[in-house]
């Protein structure tokens, strides 16, 4: 059995009253025992922010989270920054609206790191349920730590030194003239360079770097060799065995870490689907051979 399937789960929140609860071998969690719309102490967020570490998205049910509240709880893991590709929340600068009833391409319907695109990608978002289909759109989340330990010890040495080019093109190319997204999100900038490995700044583990919304080519190799290398590993990433998947219910919470992390929207649903999401700072990712 891979090792991230065999580890327990940690008693995070024993002290504090708070229940931490695996939801899949891969990754994931759910706690209980928060009130997220009463504001978050210290104590509270550090068993918050260990949960995630330790099972990379994390998920609360029932819970009457303000606006004002959401970007409270965003700003305690860093600065909430606008994602250009989704309309405004209610004018907010910093909370993003996410809303469809499954007639048109959904913009999270493929397998994708979030804002690959950007020199310094996200390392996160806290995404906020509204109003959820009875039947369909749920979200699948991926361990990408899992995908990199499952590869074979040479394939993980070759990728370890391998630097890809993301850009917004593919974005721009597949939602142009839907209305699906803002027109800042169409707007195509210019690629930027990640390794194809990344170091988790926090965890220090490596996690596969590349995905299918953003990534053009692996630098340095044959146009024919970064072609194949990324179709396996855009397969690769979809194995079962990494994922879970989560069904949404009216105010529900989810925090994913994007730096070790992929997730995939399914446009399933033909009933309304409203979400409230803000998307938090990250760095710029860091290559095995900067080292720990």
């Amino acid at each position: 059995m891979n090792q991230y399937a065999m580890e327990g789960n940690k008693a995070l929140g024993a002290s504090t009253g708070i229940e931490v609860h695996r939801l899949s071998p891969a990754l994931g969690a759910e706690l209980h025992g928060i009130d997220l719309g009463a504001g978050v102490d210290d104590a509270t967020f550090a068993v918050i922010h260990a949960a995630l570490m330790e099972h990379q998205v994390i998920f609360f049910r029932d819970q009457d989270m303000s606006v004002d509240r959401h970007l409270e709880l965003s700003r305690r893991f860093g600065s909430p920054t606008y994602s250009k590709k989704l309309p405004k929340y209610d004018n907010y600068d910093h909370v993003s609206l996410i809303e469809s009833d499954g007639s048109k391409v959904n913009v999270g319907g493929r397998w994708h790191t979030d804002n690959t695109d950007f020199a310094a990608p996200p390392m996160g978002a806290v995404l906020y349920a509204e109003e959820t289909p009875q039947i369909g759109g749920d979200t699948l989340f991926a361990n990408m730590y899992a995908a990199y330990d499952a590869l074979s010890p040479g394939l993980r040495t070759y990728l370890d030194s391998l630097v890809a080019q993301h850009d917004n093109s593919l974005t721009v190319l597949r939602f142009a003239g839907t209305g699906n997204v803002s027109a800042g999100g169409l707007e195509v900038g210019p690629p930027v360079e990640h390794p194809v490995i990344r170091v988790h700044p926090v965890t220090g583990r490596r996690a596969l770097y590349v995905n299918s919304s953003y990534t053009r080519r692996i630098l340095g190799v044959p146009d024919v060799e970064s072609r194949h290398v990324l179709a396996m590993l855009m397969e690769h990433v979809m194995n079962p065995e990494f994922q879970l998947r989560f069904q949404w219910k009216p105010r529900s919470v989810a925090i994913w870490d994007n730096r070790c992390t992929q997730h995939f929207a399914p446009n399933d649903y033909r009933e309304r689907r409203r979400m409230r999401r803000v998307q938090i700072d990250g760095d710029v990712p860091r290559h095995v051979s900067d080292g720990k």
